[in-house]
């Protein structure tokens, strides 16, 4: 502010956006480059839910509001959907905004808002930084990115959703570890999904993990699932957002469901 001008000043991310980064054909990330940019995102939300002052809750959460800097350090960027909380309340009743394919399905049904919501974006977030695919893919066998990759895992198969740019270049364990992440973050219900807080803790490992294989790694054995799930239902959640921007939630049996890196 100076007298009465006003700007937003804006440090320059010479990468641009974390979208950007994953659409073009250029040189594509490295898993680990991945899992930082993904870890340090997380860092930036936890900071909006734990320590500001009063706690904010972003409402639009996606890869093009991740900006990379030249050394690809990731910063949460655009505000201005941001809407502050109550730490003693659960959520705040608030007109429903943000954008088709990363919005909370429990938010856009009960115009309820909680720091879940975010958790939900950055669970699709997550999903595109593994599998390379925009939220919304297109054709006969598309829809919601979580529909796809989780009649993908129903066969038993992790690298049928991770990016092929990759090249197979990652600790599948690690990999393993980081989808059943986002699978719990994109859970139907609030209750169920995880706080920043242990997103933050649980990606951390995933990049710890990478990092301790990295240097050893000359070829790989593949385990297709190192982490023996039983899939129930409640797991198996599907949000599809069609042309108007409505969800259509159901199970994938065909039930239907119940009604400080912040700049």
């Amino acid at each position: 502010m100076d007298g009465d001008c006003m700007a937003l000043v804006y440090e320059y991310m010479q990468e641009g956006t974390l979208q950007d980064k994953l659409r073009d054909n250029g040189k594509p990330l490295t898993w680990k480059q991945r899992l930082r940019i993904g870890h340090e995102s997380a860092q930036g939300l936890e900071y909006l839910h734990k320590a500001c002052s009063p706690p904010l809750i972003h409402r639009d959460v996606k890869t093009n509001n991740i900006l990379l800097s030249a050394n690809l350090e990731a910063k949460i960027a655009d505000f201005g959907l941001s809407r502050a909380f109550n730490n003693a309340s659960s959520h705040v009743s608030t007109a429903v905004v943000g954008t088709p394919g990363y919005l909370d399905p429990e938010y856009y049904q009960s115009y309820q808002l909680s720091e879940k919501s975010d958790v939900f974006s950055f669970g699709v977030v997550l999903l595109e930084i593994i599998t390379g695919k925009p939220p919304i893919i297109a054709g006969p066998e598309g829809g919601h990115l979580a529909k796809w990759v989780n009649q993908k895992l129903s066969r038993g198969d992790i690298e049928s959703i991770v990016d092929p740019r990759m090249h197979g270049q990652y600790d599948i364990n690690s990999v393993w570890k980081v989808t059943e992440l986002a699978r719990k973050c994109t859970e139907l219900s609030s209750a169920q999904r995880p706080t920043m807080s242990v997103t933050v803790a649980e990606l951390k490992e995933s990049l710890d993990l990478e990092i301790s294989t990295e240097g050893t790694r000359s070829g790989r054995t593949i385990n297709m699932n190192p982490h023996p799930h039983n899939y129930s239902k409640n797991d198996n959640f599907i949000s599809d957002v069609s042309q108007n921007s409505i969800f259509e939630m159901g199970y994938m049996d065909g039930m239907t469901a119940p009604g400080p890196t912040a700049r």
